[in-house]
């Protein structure tokens, strides 16, 4: 119903123009979108597709166009939407639950915890409101307390990913200006100290899983079946094995892709994932013939369903994201917003839902993200080049301060 309603609230091209005005991302986003449907038809009619498996395809970018475009459309009204956004995604949660949750059945619920599934999607958010009301108040001290306390139950609770997005934040937050004032060997340095750091703490984590002191039972069972359990890189290829069966299958059709859906015939890229066949048997036995090619990743899903050209339009949308992402963490003025825990946090998870969360993610959670991101950085371009023009001289003197105000399109200031 929603995806009805964004589709319908899309249709005053007046409004589609004055967006492209006041944020040029937007027709960048929906071209590489465009782009990509092309191609992924063309795949399918070349890979003798099934109706089905096409038309699920095609309508997951179809929606994803559609969506990205309400969410920029919704963001260039007022950037403090997010806020309202966000306290309607928690009432919808706590009533219906994530849509991870269409899969929860009684085993996965024995792997994973319920904290991972019905109570970090909506802690989450309200995490996200409380810090934009705590920087604007309080700035530094209390926000990345909140972050960073918030961050280390996750991990504690056995969600990982999610507790490293907040705790890189949180580090981020603290040091910003720093960060901003950074050359460019000290940044390196930094790197490498930040590396070293990180593989002390990760040993000591993994001393204290593989003990029963911290963590849960699926960290416990992943550390303990990884080559080398102090290797943060085989813990990946343990959790996310389905992005190594991906890189297999896009070599086996790097041009056009297996197609929408792609149907993993006789299990043979899924078999890959299982290292020991005999150990692994009963849940060799437990799939059937119909699942589709495993990826768990936005950009080697588009490659491996559409080919070569699909993976370019994906990364072109990573590649424009993350740069001004990038940008907006660096500069000073979008530091005194108080949206800037929220970029921040937006940021650091695209890092991680690219490569490693699958390809039905176009469609839900990166417009939302995207959208917020590309109207703020807009909005403060927009500020900017104001100021700028203000400070021009005009028959010997200046112009009027209140004649110019900060919008991301219609007025409206992000701070």
């Amino acid at each position: 119903m929603s995806e009805i309603y964004a589709g319908l609230n899309s249709l005053s091209f007046s409004r589609i123009r004055q967006l492209y005005r006041n944020n040029p991302d937007v027709k960048r986003i929906q071209g590489a979108l465009l782009i990509f449907l092309a191609i992924q038809m063309l795949s399918d009619v070349i890979n003798n597709n099934s109706v089905n498996n096409m038309l699920r395809g095609w309508a997951a970018i179809g929606v994803s166009l559609v969506v990205f475009t309400f969410m920029f459309r919704m963001f260039d009204d007022t950037p403090r939407i997010i806020i309202a956004f966000m306290c309607a995604e928690v009432v919808r949660l706590i009533l219906f639950g994530s849509s991870s949750l269409e899969q929860d059945t009684s085993s996965m619920m024995e792997d994973y915890s319920v904290f991972k599934f019905r109570i970090a999607p909506i802690t989450n958010y309200i995490i996200l409101i409380i810090t934009f009301y705590t920087y604007n108040k309080r700035k530094d001290v209390l926000t990345v307390a909140i972050i960073m306390a918030y961050g280390l139950t996750n991990v504690a609770l056995d969600f990982r990913s999610n507790g490293m997005f907040f705790l890189f934040g949180g580090l981020i937050i603290h040091f910003r200006r720093v960060l901003m004032h950074m050359t460019l060997a000290r940044k390196i340095g930094l790197t490498i100290f930040v590396g070293i750091f990180f593989q002390i703490l990760y040993i000591f984590y993994v001393n204290a899983v593989l003990s029963g002191e911290f963590g849960g039972k699926h960290a416990d069972d992943q550390l303990s079946q990884a080559d080398n359990p102090y290797n943060p890189f085989a813990l990946i290829g343990q959790g996310r094995g389905e992005f190594f069966v991906a890189i297999e299958a896009i070599k086996d059709a790097p041009w056009l892709g297996h197609g929408s859906w792609a149907v993993d015939e006789n299990n043979h890229y899924r078999s890959l994932m299982f290292k020991d066949l005999d150990r692994d048997r009963s849940r060799m036995e437990a799939l059937n013939n119909s699942g589709v090619i495993p990826s768990h990743s936005i950009l080697l899903g588009a490659w491996l369903y559409g080919g070569i050209i699909a993976f370019l339009c994906i990364f072109y949308i990573f590649w424009l994201v993350m740069k001004r992402a990038f940008s907006l963490i660096m500069n000073e003025r979008a530091m005194e917003t108080p949206y800037y825990p929220i970029l921040v946090y937006f940021t650091v998870q695209l890092l991680w839902v690219f490569p490693f969360s699958p390809l039905p993610h176009i469609r839900n959670t990166l417009p939302l993200i995207i959208g917020f991101i590309l109207t703020i950085y807009h909005s403060i371009q927009n500020e900017e080049d104001d100021e700028e023009e203000d400070l021009l001289p005009d028959n010997g003197g200046y112009h009027d301060d209140s004649y110019y105000e900060a919008r991301p399109g219609n007025g409206q200031s992000i701070s």
